[in-house]
């Protein structure tokens, strides 16, 4: 993206381990649903070309732009840029293609752009621990669970997620990638400390996995009773991918 602090987020593909405490910056940006085509296209004439161009330089691992799918708003669409950066020394989020395009095209996308967008916000995010291909083009639909969890409580249940709960998903045929983020962006207690993302194929699969029961052992039920103490499920959000740059 551009401007405003473009994000970006971890996806996901083939099974591949992301450097721990890996800035992931997540930009939501609304628009009316009438303005969304133009967004992805000017995101697909100008903007991608510029994310990768700086890809290609080392500047940045990856961005994708993701659709959000569970929104109650039908008069407006959310798009969630994702960014992944090699650190947070490293914040070229956005910038260059003067080489790509004349300043005057520059200026004409920038504020096409601006001038579509009705409400913005930004995730400063860590990557704390998961199986993460973030060099390959991510699968087609990443499930956001967003966690309020007991400041006292922060390594346990970060613990209790990587030691007890990943192993199960990496067994999981459904879930392609899994994944804990810590949300970095100054909040208060009351508000979200934690995402997790459930990377998925297609919706189908994404459904399939949320609806499929199976009998839990005594240690499995005695895991997910220690979890429930430690943290809250505030929200899910659903995205789509509407394009990648790698």
């Amino acid at each position: 993206m551009k401007k405003p602090l473009l994000l970006l987020f971890l996806l996901i593909t083939t099974l591949t381990w992301a450097q721990e405490n890996m800035p992931v910056y997540m930009h939501y940006v609304t628009v009316k649903s009438s303005d969304a085509d133009k967004l992805i296209s000017l995101e697909k004439n100008y903007f991608s070309k510029m994310h990768k161009q700086n890809i290609d330089s080392g500047k940045k691992i990856g961005w994708d732009m993701w659709r959000m799918e569970n929104q109650s708003d039908a008069g407006h669409t959310t798009f969630v840029y994702t960014h992944l950066q090699h650190s947070l020394d490293e914040m070229e989020l956005s910038g260059g293609g003067s080489d790509l395009f004349s300043e005057a095209e520059l200026k004409m996308a920038n504020e096409q752009w601006a001038s579509m967008i009705v409400s913005s916000k930004l995730l400063v995010t860590s990557f704390k621990g998961g199986f993460a291909p973030i060099k390959e083009e991510p699968v087609n639909v990443v499930q956001l669970g967003f966690m309020n969890v007991d400041p006292l409580s922060y390594y346990e249940y970060e613990q209790m997620e990587l030691k007890n709960f990943l192993p199960a998903h990496k067994k999981n045929p459904l879930v392609r990638g899994w994944a804990l983020h810590s949300i970095d962006t100054p909040h208060a207690e009351d508000e979200d400390d934690y995402l997790v993302a459930n990377f998925f194929e297609t919706l189908n699969d994404m459904y399939k996995n949320s609806g499929s029961v199976s009998q839990l052992s005594k240690q499995e039920k005695a895991n997910y009773k220690a979890i429930l103490n430690l943290r809250k499920m505030t929200k899910v959000e659903v995205l789509t991918l509407v394009m990648a740059e790698r």
